[in-house]
């Protein structure tokens, strides 16, 4: 039985046999994220091979792996196989657009035609999963952007075995850049090397034949974001990291590009990646592309504005469940891209209009936010992918102010994956997941240690317990 896979996309990969395949986490139209996020490079698929899978795996709600638009066009009558996770929102989303999920069990392996699938769900509330596709004795680990490690991760390698291919994202996903101390430090709270040390640390760990890096060939085009391009790690950029380690393993790094592939026939076959020998170049070149889609959103931008009913509804999302209290006093500012805009301050529930803002204060953190990102993040209740989206700032005068903003943040972003209403069926949801993900509070447990008791960042916490795996 011969095997393939196809890299098509940023965290788009197709795996097929003779008679079955399936694609997983299709992004492959246009962008993400109102218009932050595009492929890069671009997207390389043949419509006939996606019309003939027979399943669609999704691992996690996130647009760059969950894309609307891509499901509607290519997959409308397609089986879709995603993680029986705690929370409801990846299902109650895809039946919104007409699809009938199969929900795989934390651990538990579906058979379909030649292919064994496992998923490993990883996260306390936003969760992830691991993806293992079995098929003609070759074991595929698409880690993509699950940060699994420690019990959990060795579980996998227990009962699956030799990893032959291991997929692992190596760059940032994640709004950390977005928070600004005053002065204008982006990189306050990460280390974009960090990616790097952790894809390595990972491998090490699992040590499969070969490590691939994936789910991070993406740019930000839209003129708001474009600057964070520069804290995109490539994959060039990795392999040269790994080349400048000591202590190198045997496991061998394959940079595959969209429209890679391998093959039990064959072996591999590689896309340059001419997109990274100038990547400066590449960017400005791909924007200019797509300007005119750019200036039609811009337009669509200036044209949103914020209405009583939507800051009503923000107001009940920052309710915090003690007493019903508020998340104390901050500002929020609403934006389009001429650099127009109007501010609100939030004290608990109450809502008030002041002048235009785009510095903080001491005791008065900020959020500012464009209209169209606030207006849909509140009415679709979707704030962690307008963070994700690095289209928002969050701004602080001190380390005290930006504790507390972080606070205001996290709690208004887990409203998309607990929502306003929590029904009794969902909360129980979540103690009968982790009967099965046991492993997983020892995990936290070791995280906990690390953040609280040594004071670390969350993202060296995971380069300790991957070290540690």
């Amino acid at each position: 039985m011969n095997l393939e896979f196809k890299v098509l996309s940023h965290a788009c990969l197709l795996i097929k046999t003779d008679n079955t395949s399936v694609v997983i986490d299709p992004w492959l139209l246009g962008s993400c994220y109102w218009r932050s996020w595009w492929n890069f490079p671009q997207a390389k698929y043949n419509v006939s091979e996606l019309e003939e899978v027979d399943a669609v795996i999704i691992s996690h709600v996130h647009w760059d792996h969950w894309h609307g638009p891509t499901l509607r066009k290519f997959f409308k009558d397609k089986k879709i196989i995603i993680p029986d996770e705690p929370g409801l929102r990846s299902r109650e989303d895809l039946k919104k657009l007409g699809f009938e999920t199969t929900l795989v069990k934390h651990g538990k392996t579906l058979n379909l035609g030649d292919l064994k699938i496992t998923l490993y769900q990883f996260g306390l509330f936003f969760t992830d999963a691991a993806i293992i596709v079995e098929a003609a004795g070759k074991i595929i680990l698409n880690a993509n952007d699950a940060k699994i490690a420690g019990l959990p991760l060795r579980k996998i390698l227990k009962k699956h075995g030799k990893i032959d291919f291991a997929f692992r994202s190596h760059s940032s996903a994640n709004p950390r850049i977005c928070y600004e101390l005053e002065g204008g430090n982006f990189a306050q709270y990460d280390d974009p090397e960090h990616y790097s040390r952790s894809f390595k640390l990972f491998m090490d760990a699992i040590n499969p034949s070969y490590a691939i890096p994936f789910a991070s060939n993406h740019c930000h085009l839209h003129k708001d974001v474009y600057k964070f391009n520069s804290y995109i790690s490539d994959p060039i950029e990795l392999q040269d990291y790994l080349s400048k380690q000591v202590d190198k393993k045997p496991w061998e790094l394959k940079v595959m590009m969209p429209g890679s592939s391998w093959n039990t026939k064959g072996g591999f076959e590689l896309e340059e990646p001419k997109e990274f020998i100038n990547k400066n170049l590449a960017l400005i070149k791909y924007q200019e592309k797509v300007q005119n889609k750019l200036d039609l959103f811009y337009e669509k931008e200036m044209q949103v504005n914020i209405d009583k009913n939507v800051w009503k509804k923000f107001i009940k999302m920052t309710k915090t469940p003690l007493f019903n209290k508020g998340l104390g006093r901050f500002i929020v500012t609403v934006t389009k891209p001429d650099g127009s805009g109007s501010s609100k301050l939030i004290n608990n529930q109450e809502l008030q209009d002041i002048d235009f803002v785009e510095k903080s204060e001491i005791d008065l953190p900020l959020i500012i936010i464009p209209c169209i990102v606030f207006r849909d993040a509140v009415k679709k209740n979707m704030f962690e992918h307008a963070s994700i989206s690095k289209r928002c700032r969050f701004i602080a005068s001190n380390e005290k102010d930006m504790k507390r903003l972080l606070k205001i943040v996290n709690h208004i972003e887990k409203k998309e994956r607990l929502p306003l209403k929590i029904t009794l069926r969902q909360l129980s949801r979540f103690p009968v997941a982790y009967i099965r993900r046991w492993r997983e509070l020892f995990v936290y447990s070791q995280a906990v240690y690390y953040k609280y008791y040594k004071k670390l960042p969350l993202y060296l916490v995971e380069e300790k317990i991957l070290k540690k795996t």
